[in-house]
């Protein structure tokens, strides 16, 4: 029996880039494609993929505020990210919302097959890239003490920060992660308190300063 995959990402290119890797793998099926994360909620309720590979930066909704639902819409779906993002927030909220693997797109010829096979006998797959930096982001801590600093932000308020360094408004921000709009400002307001910062500008050049966002 074929195993199925979904492939979610808003570039054609890119989607046809994984087809062309897993096309010399017969056991293999692309049973499913989108471009969008609603699309991706779409795929998991109505084909149940075995496995779903999800882009992060997509319109509306990132791929990483929905992992969550897809899990629950359909349990036994595996997510792998296939990503350009290689930093901690996304990592962290990555693996926080139940990825069974994170590979960098520039390594999807080397890394998707080896990552396919390990998430389906159950196991979790970092790619290079990836693992890479995470050796690189502890060592770094121990020199500047950086995370000591983000490990003091809650999942949510490095949810609200992550969105507003990738440009979210506020309106935005409460529509993703279902909250109000003033929530999302006291959200926002914490996190100046906490980091010792002014405006949100401030948030931003921080956050990419500190390799905890990207754009």
């Amino acid at each position: 029996m074929s195993i199925k995959i979904a492939i979610v990402d808003d570039h054609d290119i890119i989607r046809a880039g994984i087809k062309s890797v897993l096309e010399k793998h017969s056991q293999y099926m692309v049973c499913a494609e989108g471009a969008d994360a609603e699309m991706a909620l779409k795929i998991a309720e109505d084909s149940k993929p075995d496995v779903m590979l999800l882009d992060i930066s997509m319109p509306k909704l990132s791929g990483l505020d929905v992992v969550s639902r897809i899990k629950r819409l359909s349990p036994g779906t595996k997510i792998i990210i296939i990503s350009v993002y290689k930093l901690g927030a996304y990592i962290l909220k990555a693996l926080r919302s139940g990825v069974n693997g994170y590979i960098n797109k520039d390594n999807v010829a080397e890394e998707l097959i080896p990552a396919l096979s390990a998430v389906l006998v159950g196991n979790s797959y970092l790619g290079s890239s990836i693992s890479n930096y995470l050796a690189e982001a502890m060592l770094d801590s121990k020199k500047k003490g950086i995370p000591k600093k983000f490990g003091i932000l809650n999942e949510r308020e490095q949810d609200v920060l992550r969105l507003t360094v990738e440009g979210k408004t506020a309106k935005e921000i409460a529509e993703i992660l279902f909250l109000s709009r003033r929530t999302v400002e006291n959200y926002k307001n914490n996190l100046l308190k906490k980091l010792n910062l002014h405006k949100t500008s401030d948030l931003i050049k921080y956050s990419l300063e500190n390799k905890l966002t990207d754009i």
